[in-house]
């Protein structure tokens, strides 16, 4: 386990948040009925990032934002917010730091239905990870999203590559943040150098409300459609839910 974990009991997971139902809001699954299981701790420091509670020590005391919760917890309380009706997505923070714990087998384990996981791409999963999850969005963090991090702890080529292999198996998808066209090139270029399938990459516009993402999205789109890429909005952010 990285340093990160050593605050948190061995048999316990940080958990930020657990919500829904509510419509997954951005990638290829946009619209679907999905719980949110939402972890604590990150291995980046991203400037833009919409969950800085689950990892900012220097604005959040973690242990009070991030509180730690057995997986029987964490289960019973997914099952009160839709598991089992949908899809469950377990986010970050970075949730991969957990997966050699046994805690983490026992959530995977026994969390109900198609369980998705999101996360930056720097870690890749396990054999049993890979084997209980049904998908995977990787979110590679690339322009004003990675500028907190130096490129080779935030770009892995070797990770890229075994996300990209799920990719081809249809297990994956890639989704970069972008707040302007030099950015969706910046992507473009990971993509071709990890050999990504451009149809298994979704471009989101920064943003962190729905004029500022729409504002972005109209400067990019068209750009974004000829590389053959796919566009992601941020449904949540446009109904004004979770």
């Amino acid at each position: 386990m990285l340093q990160i974990a050593g605050t948190v009991p061995q048999d316990r997971l940080p958990v930020q948040e657990i919500f829904g139902p509510v419509p997954q809001g951005e990638g290829p699954y946009t619209g679907r009925c999905a719980c949110f299981i939402r972890l604590g701790r990150c291995n980046l420091h991203c400037p833009p990032c919409d969950s800085k509670r689950t990892w900012d020590a220097s604005r959040y005391d973690l242990s009070q934002t991030c509180p730690p919760r057995a997986a029987e917890e964490i289960i019973e309380a997914a099952s009160e917010h839709g598991a089992g009706a949908g899809i469950v997505v377990v986010s970050g923070g970075e949730p991969l730091l957990w997966q050699g714990t046994a805690v983490w087998h026992r959530m995977l384990t026994a969390l109900p239905g198609d369980l998705h996981i999101e996360t930056n791409g720097t870690i890749s999963p396990n054999e049993f990870t890979t084997g209980r999850v049904a998908h995977f969005s990787v979110s590679p963090k690339i322009g004003r999203m990675g500028a907190a991090d130096p490129a080779k702890r935030r770009i892995r080529p070797a990770v890229l590559a075994d996300f990209a292999v799920l990719a081809r198996q249809g297990k994956a998808a890639f989704k970069f943040v972008a707040a302007d066209t030099a950015e969706v090139e910046e992507a473009a270029r990971l993509v071709r150098d990890s050999q990504i399938p451009r149809d298994r990459v979704w471009i989101m516009p920064l943003g962190d409300d729905a004029a500022a993402w729409t504002a972005v999205g109209r400067t990019i789109v068209e750009q974004v459609m000829d590389h053959g890429f796919n566009f992601s909005g941020r449904l949540h952010l446009t109904l004004e839910v979770r």
